[in-house]
């Protein structure tokens, strides 16, 4: 594919008319054949995967990915193999084509001539760079040639946007001093304008660096900061009190006929959601047709969802040239049909619901190009993880945990054919290769889900790799996989009637991080659709810790998922050559301060530990180390009567004795440890805890625990 055409948008410009109108074609026709075959009963194969081509690999950390992920959410820029190569330098053909794209003048007839003999009509460029010559955008060099392959200038590319624009007369009286731009530099003028309207500023040092070539991270934020300023020709502008008044009622209407238009169509069964799909365009658009063929996809399979909402409140957050962004908020109950499966009767829940909106300004008229969604429990959540290996356990003699409203056992996980644990026959296959099979193991339980639920829990099935690297790198690298493993776990939450997904995915190449993310992406997606929470589990920020940290995109997981879990443990591990906390509090809080710049407060849950490792040492050195639960530290130190001091900076105490020639220390996990870190929730605002695990505390942790959620 040549560079050009990296950020052109979906479609190019050399399609000609005749070949649009028969993809236009061809799209209606594929609504009619869904509706029909759903009609008709057809039992063919409908992916529910969301398009990939609108996230990019390379930019997760990169400054300029708000930017960047906004335009390619838009569909005006376009990335090359999934990466959107921020750090290349953007030729004048390329960014011709991006600033065309984004004044809407795409689909703009052009006379046909060649202004520019090195333009010819043969090449991918010719369109948008003839749509800027009639629109006096630019304008081409004294011999005639407009050099579309060499790189732009800084310079260049804000005396293009002005003239785009047509800024001048608008900020004549607005004056900006760069360190680096003199009095008599010709195009102060254009500087002072593009800075006026707050497309341009300059490096940390205060130089523009005009002649430099832009790079197309930098081409990308102008463009962005340009749609923030342009407003359609014919439109008036945004200081007209009247007309920002008008554009709210459009959009506020707007973004109600999208939720509720949806969701009628869904709870009559009904895939043709065709007032979504025309009131969207780029992301969004993709979003619908995924969402058309979730539809098809339940009604295939018998899942009868009734989503109802009340309270609808929508507020437009900001309208800045031709973007705007609102948000939605709503009290949701999802009921689900289960169909006699486990005799649990009919399923009913309540959320509250958020969908954040962008919008951009198309031919005068707003659509949609992005939807951030999230379900989220009512007050604090408060979560305990139950280890399950091979069989779940007999629940009845287990006293009910005061304020727990969350249980969620480690149910799903992926094995190869030769696990020691085994796999059954009739293990669902999600892989295979050459090598051998890998399995989706179920180990769900009816009698669990009853006990569940006469306690008023929630339940979240937890689907984990068992720490298999090379088994995640499998099927997260196969599209069909992924595609499985998500029917699979749709699958079990009908089964059981479960409430939400919990994915723990740890021992990850760092290569597999974009996969990683798609898949979490595309289950919340689904998921989602029928009132399930979705939550995934991270740890600490650790540069350097490839597999076991770096391999999640918590800012991707943070916009895809209902809640990220933070296991803020294993500081310390048994593995570890000196002894210490598993969970000190100031690094506790150091790890969340870190997530919380990249995943919302409201979105996090904070991982706590329910045991501590006992250290034993000699000469000063670690000779040995177990895990142990609370109730065996408070029994060790019972027996052992050490020296208990309180240590300020873990948040805990210290337990030290000796015996023989061994000293043991424990760096002791109880009520006062866990109430300091307990006490992160309201400091910084996040959604509540989760414990690992279940039978590792001691009683008096559920009281403390319901005390400071409460």
């Amino acid at each position: 594919m040549p560079l050009g055409e990296i950020f052109m948008r979906r479609g190019g410009y050399f399609m000609k008319k005749k070949i649009i109108v028969l993809i236009i074609f061809l799209l209606l026709l594929t609504l009619i054949s869904l509706n029909k075959s759903y009609d008709t009963g057809a039992s063919g194969q409908h992916h529910i995967r969301l398009s990939e081509e609108y996230h990019m690999k390379d930019i997760s950390d990169h400054w300029s990915r708000e930017h960047i992920n906004e335009l390619v959410y838009m569909g005006i820029l376009k990335g090359y193999n999934l990466k959107a190569q921020p750090d290349s330098r953007i030729t004048r053909a390329e960014f011709i084509t991006l600033l065309v794209n984004a004044m809407n003048l795409d689909n703009y007839k052009v006379d046909g001539k060649e202004h520019f003999k090195d333009v010819k009509k043969d090449k991918w460029y010719y369109v948008p760079i003839e749509t800027a010559y009639e629109n006096g955008i630019v304008r081409g060099y004294g011999d005639n040639t407009f050099l579309p392959d060499r790189f732009i200038s800084r310079e260049e590319i804000v005396i293009t946007v002005v003239n785009a624009l047509k800024l001048p007369q608008n900020h004549l009286e607005y004056s900006i001093r760069f360190n680096d731009i003199g009095d008599n530099y010709p195009y102060k003028f254009h500087l002072n304008a593009a800075a006026g309207a707050g497309i341009i500023t300059g490096y940390s040092d205060n130089t523009f660096r005009p002649k430099n070539n832009a790079l197309r991270s930098e081409a990308a934020v102008i463009i962005k900061k340009m749609l923030e300023t342009h407003i359609e020709p014919g439109s008036e502008t945004n200081s007209d009190a009247e007309k920002l008044n008008e554009e709210k009622e459009d959009i506020v209407n707007l973004v109600d006929s999208y939720i509720n238009q949806y969701i009628n169509k869904k709870n009559n069964l009904k895939s043709d959601i065709v007032f979504n799909i025309e009131n969207s365009t780029g992301k969004a658009k993709e979003d619908n047709i995924t969402k058309s063929a979730i539809i098809h996809y339940f009604n295939q399979k018998g899942y009868r969802v009734l989503e109802n909402i009340k309270n609808l409140d929508i507020q437009v957050d900001k309208i800045s040239g031709r973007i705007a962004k609102a948000t939605a908020v709503y009290d949701v109950n999802y009921k689900r049909f289960l169909n006699g499966s486990g005799n649990l009767g009919d399923y009913s829940k309540d959320y509250k619901g958020k969908k954040e909106f962008s919008l951009i300004k198309v031919n005068d008229k707003w659509k949609v190009y992005n939807v951030k969604e999230q379900l989220f429990k009512d007050g604090k959540i408060n979560m305990v993880w139950e280890q399950i290996s091979v069989k779940t356990p007999d629940m009845s003699g287990v006293e009910p945990m005061e304020g727990l409203n969350i249980v969620s056992p480690t149910w799903f996980e992926l094995r190869n054919d030769d696990n020691v644990l085994g796999v059954k026959e009739s293990d669902p296959v999600v892989f295979s290769n050459r090598q051998g099979k890998i399995h989706m193991v179920d180990m769900g339980d009816m009698e669990y889900m009853k006990w569940a639920r006469q306690n008023g829990y929630d339940v979240w099935g937890l689907f984990r790799n068992e720490f298999d690297i090379e088994i995640a790198n499998k099927v997260l690298n196969s599209k069909e996989s992924r595609e499985k493993m998500t029917k699979l776990l749709l699958d079990y939450t009908w089964k059981y009637g479960l409430d939400g997904i919990n994915v723990d995915f740890e021992n990850i190449y760092f290569d597999d991080r974009y996969v990683l993310s798609q898949f979490v992406r595309e289950l919340a997606f689904v998921l989602r659709e029928q009132g399930v929470i979705t939550s995934v589990d991270v740890t600490k920020i650790e540069p350097g810790s490839w597999t076991w940290s770096m391999c999640y995109d918590r800012r991707a997981f943070g916009e895809a998922v209902d809640y990220v879990v933070l296991m803020a443990y294993d500081q310390n591990g048994s593995w570890s050559k000196k002894s210490g906390s598993v969970a000190q509090i100031t690094w506790v809080e150091g790890s969340l301060k870190g997530v919380l710049e990249q995943v919302a407060p409201e979105k996090i849950l904070l991982g706590l530990p329910f045991y501590t490792v006992l250290w034993e040492e000699q000469n000063g050195k670690v000779v040995k180390s177990s895990v142990i639960s609370m109730k065996t530290t408070q029994d060790l130190i019972r027996e052992n009567n050490p020296q208990l001091i309180w240590d300020d900076m873990s948040g805990q105490y210290i337990a030290t004795y000796k015996k023989g020639s061994s000293t043991f220390k424990i760096w002791v996990e109880d009520a006062a440890s866990i109430r300091l870190k307990a006490s992160l929730i309201d400091k910084y605002g996040i959604s509540g805890v989760a414990g690992w695990r279940r039978g590792l505390e001691t009683p008096d942790i559920w009281n403390e625990l319901n005390d400071m959620l409460n």
